[in-house]
């Protein structure tokens, strides 16, 4: 196409329109570039549609797998129970099937420890009155478990609800594996302490629960006896203040200075007066007789008191208890069963290695009442997972028959692989694996128990290709087949010898799907080195184009320059030839000899 040009109007004076005239010329010469870039647009089409059927083609690869795995689907036991209101089971690949008879006797049970209410609340101290502290000991797990030491501090945590969120805090911390909370009904409020794990390792015990900051010693009937042993003029008491974290005072006993009650109680007072041990002595009288009491000015564990060592005769009395009254513990048992009448014990309620790769979930205690246990295939995922293969496959199938769908009329374009012979490669073989028969095997063939191909399974293939799961040639359902016969179904998938449909099937699309040689990646490949090498073309022909555009337009710059000076340079020419040729005739008159210049070429 030429570039029309009106002398009319560039003579004028207006010029040229510099910027649309390029334009002109350029556009002339980019036709090359849209054919490009229409190549480029099919290839990326193309490359889109490959890597879908890719896509598609690896989900099938694992569909197959699964069928070929040893320890897949096909291999899936299943754990059926007589009664699941007593007991639930799951079975894994390794379970041997069998039938067993499992009586419940009674379920593993969690801990738990009360106090009985405390009538003023769930925020009153319960430290009896003028108590310093107070010392509750936790023990988990029974005899042979572990023993915590909840050491109580007035304002700290000597009531209910200060104790739980102490507890809470400490088993947190440290792994108790307890649970602290307060209940409260209409007696009152009462302390919850329950074990998180169920069985003799969450058995829970009070073994402690007295207050601290008091020592007291057993009665005697005299407070002015020497309570050293007879014939002995000396003897040493330490008294531990603070517990075992704290200080050891040492009290020398000498016979007629200190070795009664009441000289012992006077000495205790001097010592801790001058040497500000916090310790108060009194020799006190009650029912029994007289008794020395020490009393601590320091406040729970910093508080404690306690005889280390004493070669004398006086013997320490426990402390009086806080104002919790702790109730017998209960639960904290294991679950007890039997399986065909062997005794087992369990501190879970779900038991593993009772049976052989199954778990048992243990729901109530029936005694009476015997569970049977059925262990077998597990139909259900055997038959979910050949029903995904089949779907996978038929995705694959849709995908290559869709572009093969022309449209006569020529209205609709054809698809972007319609040519595409690596496509058609990759339908021939699929076709020919699901074609597969098992070595040996006839039309008529009793090997494997008839189960040699798809068709003998209810699969049966399309005039498309594509499968549909329905019924064999004897009438028999893939369920019904797979119920009844379901280790022939796995050996037709799968074998030690490696020629079962499954294994030569995902041993071909291991190859078809293979990211360097398989047929589909290698046209993504190809494409996309070709999409790659026609972008370069195309940035260097616009580099060209741009290059070329940048001179014309310098050119035609200097030309429509001249053009538009075109006018004014006329009229100064057609002045000046105009006073050529003037003059006076012999007569006197003007002679004009003036040219007349037109604007016309």
């Amino acid at each position: 196409m030429g570039v029309s040009l009106n002398p009319s109007t560039i003579l004028s004076g207006q010029g040229l329109d510099v910027s649309s005239l390029v334009q002109q010329i350029i556009s002339s010469q980019s036709g090359e570039l849209t054919v490009w870039e229409n190549q480029s647009s099919t290839l990326a089409t193309q490359n889109g549609v490959l890597e879908g059927i890719e896509n598609d083609l690896t989900n099938l690869q694992t569909a197959v797998q699964a069928l070929a795995d040893p320890a897949g689907a096909l291999t899936s036991q299943a754990a059926t129970s007589s009664n699941t209101g007593v007991l639930t089971a799951t079975a894994q690949n390794n379970a041997v099937p069998g039938t067993d008879q499992i009586v419940v006797n009674n379920l593993a049970t969690i801990g738990a420890v009360y106090t009985d209410p405390v009538a003023g609340g769930a925020s009153v101290s319960f430290l009896p009155t003028g108590a310093t502290g107070g010392d509750i000991q936790l023990q988990v797990g029974g005899s042979t478990g572990t023993t915590y030491d909840i050491p109580i501090t007035p304002g700290s945590n000597d009531t209910l609800n200060t104790l739980a969120s102490y507890i809470n805090t400490q088993s947190s911390e440290n792994n108790w594996g307890v649970t602290a909370s307060v209940v409260s009904d209409v007696n009152g409020s009462r302390l919850e302490l329950q074990s998180q794990n169920t069985g003799s390792t969450g058995a829970l015990a009070i073994v402690a629960n007295n207050i601290t900051g008091v020592l007291d010693t057993t009665d005697v009937s005299d407070p002015t006896a020497s309570f050293l042993p007879s014939g002995q003029t000396s003897g040493d008491i330490q008294l531990q203040i603070g517990g075992a974290s704290g200080t050891t005072e040492d009290l020398p006993i000498t016979a007629g200075v200190n070795d009664t009650l009441n000289t012992l109680a006077s000495y205790i007072n001097t010592q801790s007066t001058a040497n500000n041990w916090g310790v108060t002595a009194n020799v006190v009288q009650d029912s029994g007789g007289y008794h020395l009491q020490l009393t601590s000015t320091g406040t729970g564990p910093g508080g404690d008191l306690a005889f280390t060592n004493n070669t004398t005769t006086l013997t320490v009395a426990p402390n009086p208890p806080t104002n919790l009254t702790f109730l017998a513990p209960t639960g904290g048992t294991n679950a007890n069963f039997t399986i065909d009448g062997v005794p087992f014990s369990s501190a879970s309620n779900t038991v593993t290695g009772a049976i052989q790769g199954v778990t048992l979930s243990l729901i109530s205690q029936a005694p009476d009442s015997p569970v049977q246990l059925t262990i077998g295939p597990d139909t259900d995922q055997i038959t979910s997972a050949i029903n995904n293969f089949v779907s996978a496959y038929n995705t694959v199938i849709g995908d290559i028959n869709a572009q093969y769908v022309v449209d006569p009329t020529g209205a609709t374009p054809a698809p972007p692989l319609e040519s595409d012979a690596s496509l058609r490669s990759l339908q021939s073989s699929i076709l020919n694996d699901s074609a597969y028969a098992l070595p040996g095997a006839t039309g008529t063939s009793t090997v494997n128990s008839g189960i040699i191909n798809l068709a003998s399974l209810g699969i049966n293939m399309n005039n498309d290709g594509t499968l549909t799961v329905g019924t064999n040639a004897s009438g028999e359902s893939l369920d019904e087949i797979v119920g009844s016969n379901p280790t022939a179904v796995l050996n037709f998938f799968q074998n030690s010898s490696s020629t079962g449909f499954a294994n030569s099937f995902a041993a071909d699309l291991t190859n078809l799907t293979d990211p360097t040689t398989g047929p589909l990646n290698v046209d993504v490949t190809q494409n996309t080195a070709q999409e790659n090498d026609l972008s370069t073309d195309m940035s260097n022909f616009q580099t060209q184009l741009n290059n070329e555009q940048t001179q014309l337009t310098q050119e035609y710059d200097s030309v429509n320059a001249s053009l538009q000076a075109y006018p004014l340079l006329l009229q100064e020419t057609t002045e000046v030839l105009g006073t050529l040729g003037s003059g006076t005739s012999t007569t006197g008159e003007l002679i004009s000899s003036e040219p007349t210049l037109t604007s016309g070429l």
